[in-house]
């Protein structure tokens, strides 16, 4: 016996798929704490779903409702109203209001300029689990100077990184940071 103990844990997929938005959503919100905002919420009602106009929702606070029964969306009852869960939403919707939360510019929106600067070439490959070294101070500049936008950290990146460090295109950039789920 060499000592080792494999343990193996059985989560179903949806459980996990749950886990992984409230974390996400979490985050969210702690980067909203940490801007100090305080326009942060878990819970909102069908009439307040209905005005966000959320993708993947139905246009009517009724029809969402109805949707929310039949979907065992998790609410709670205040006052003679129901309020749903923010993780509770179907994914597109709960895609959309958390970029709303963190203040990402719309899929459609004007982001000319941060796509067009010039990058150096990828460095080798790390291991899997190991953040290439541009990660950290983009993190550090998020938090800091640019102030939660994506946009101004990136281009204040390059002037922030370690010696010998190369920033990669855009496209590899975001893979890193779903892969670690940053963003």
């Amino acid at each position: 016996m060499t000592g080792d103990l494999p343990l193996v844990v059985t989560v179903p997929a949806d459980d996990w798929a749950l886990v992984n938005r409230r974390v996400a959503y979490l985050e969210a919100l702690l980067l909203r704490v940490v801007r100090q905002e305080s326009a942060f919420r878990e819970w909102y009602e069908a009439a307040e779903l209905e005005a966000l106009r959320l993708p993947g929702l139905p246009p009517t606070r009724q029809a969402i409702a109805r949707k929310a029964s039949a979907e065992g969306w998790a609410r709670v009852r205040q006052g003679g109203r129901f309020y749903y869960h923010a993780t509770a939403l179907p994914g597109r919707a709960f895609d959309a209001l958390l970029a709303r939360i963190i203040d990402l510019p719309p899929l459609d929106a004007d982001t000319d300029g941060l796509f067009d600067l010039p990058f150096p070439t990828v460095p080798e490959a790390l291991p899997e689990n190991a953040a290439p070294p541009w990660v950290l101070p983009l993190l550090r500049l998020m938090k800091g100077e640019a102030q939660g936008n994506l946009g101004k950290a990136w281009q204040a990146l390059p002037a922030h990184l370690p010696e010998g460090a190369a920033l990669p295109p855009i496209e590899e950039a975001a893979k890193v940071l779903v892969r670690f789920q940053l963003f």
